[in-house]
């Protein structure tokens, strides 16, 4: 069932067409107008000076102006510009040479405390054009809230206003940990939305293994139907009894941070181990990944079936799994296909890396011991460059060369 599910996946994403790369230009068919490079998507990678190997340094691409960032991401907007999510409630704006200024303040309308706060955002694939973004944060009443804003104006330089939420979905938390805070866009144009278990501790509130919820999901919505929204027509549990329509895969216990692979379309979710494991996960549609029953590939519930469950790619002993991306960028190609990840560990976080060895996944070249703060998330520019979020020495961190 498992090889099945990704094999399904990978054919709805290749026939998709959307698969978003470092593009290639490619003459139209119409020999007519095979020179005419006008309409040509342009490379990224056009002009970026590159590095051979893999002996990288975390420069401080930021160290001010921000206060307990919790995520950072690009507008995809040709543009350059940077955006950094506090816990606080601001939504930061980074220009090209790393200076910050607030671009949109939710303070008044956001509880930060503990796990909760403006946990991400995530820009509609046509922002530059339709100017709408999303952001997930906790409510005054620390309900899960994931709304949307739209700028009325040119979105590549004007500033949106904060009457413009349009609220898509909540979701009440019973407690102030393991709310998931994860947006993201697929390759398939839709938004996937990540919930942990409701907190506590040994899944408190029997959330893990319940259908009837959003929460302990991977949810999949349709931002550009509906109202609020749609459904998409593949989503797995669509009519299945008990299920809510929106389930793209559950049993997770918090999978706080999750990326798509630009170039295959992978989904790289890291979900957040509760006593020995913490584990990385690849997404499949419908899956169940076990939490209560497992924790990582072993059982947390004594005598479970395992073979019931998507077992994780990559399991390792730490405190909290802070989950990142693949790197596809364009200075450091001998970097191209290494997953990044952290322990969010509260003082001193370790950064690591994953590589493909054969058909396993294995430590890869990559590893700090210490990066001199919490590493609560990590982030791409347009050009797939990584950067890391400090959360508590309130630095943004970018992956670079060594040798510059």
């Amino acid at each position: 069932m498992t090889s099945l599910h990704r094999a399904f996946l990978s054919l709805a994403l290749l026939l998709s067409g959307v698969l978003v790369g470092c593009p290639t230009d490619t003459p139209d068919d119409d020999d007519s107008s095979a020179g005419d490079d006008d309409d040509a998507t342009p490379d990224p990678c056009e002009g970026v000076a590159t590095v051979a190997g893999t002996d990288v340094v975390l420069d401080v691409y930021t160290g001010s102006g921000l206060q307990s960032p919790t995520y950072l991401t690009h507008a995809g907007d040709g543009t350059g510009r940077l955006f950094v999510t506090q816990q606080g409630g601001l939504i930061k704006v980074l220009d090209t040479d790393g200076n910050a200024s607030t671009w949109l303040d939710l303070n008044s309308r956001v509880a930060s405390t503990f796990e909760l706060g403006l946990l991400s955002m995530a820009f509609h694939p046509d922002f530059a054009s339709n100017g709408r973004f999303f952001v997930y944060y906790s409510a005054n009443n620390s309900a899960t809230t994931v709304a949307e804003f739209t700028i009325d104006g040119d979105p590549l330089t004007d500033a949106p206003d904060e009457s413009s939420e349009r609220i898509l979905l909540t979701q009440s938390q019973p407690a102030d940990n393991h709310n998931g805070g994860q947006l993201a866009f697929g390759p398939d144009g839709y938004l996937y939305i990540g919930l942990g278990d409701g907190g506590g501790g040994g899944d408190t509130y029997g959330n893990g293994q319940r259908q009837d919820t959003f929460l302990a999901k991977i949810l999949r919505i349709d931002v550009d139907n509906g109202d609020p929204y749609g459904i998409p027509a593949d989503n797995p549990f669509i009519g299945v009894e008990d299920h809510r329509d929106e389930t793209w895969a559950w049993g997770m216990r918090n999978p706080w941070r999750f990326s798509f692979d630009r170039a295959n379309g992978d989904l790289w979710i890291a979900d957040v181990g509760q006593s020995n494991w913490e584990e990385v996960d690849i997404g499949v549609a419908g899956a169940n990944y076990g939490w209560p029953e497992a924790e990582g590939n072993h059982c947390f519930t004594s005598g479970c079936d395992l073979s019931l469950y998507e077992e994780p790619i990559f399991e390792w002993n730490g405190v909290s799994i802070t989950g990142g991306y693949v790197y596809r960028g364009c200075a450091m190609p001998d970097l191209d296909g290494i997953y990044f990840y952290a322990d969010y560990n509260y003082s001193n976080s370790p950064l690591y890396t994953l590589e493909q060895n054969g058909g396993s996944w294995e430590a890869g070249p990559i590893s700090f011991a210490q990066v001199g703060g919490a590493i609560a998330s990590f982030g791409e520019d347009e050009q797939g460059e990584i950067y890391a979020v400090d959360h508590t020495s309130h630095r943004i961190l970018k992956v670079v060369p060594a040798d510059r």
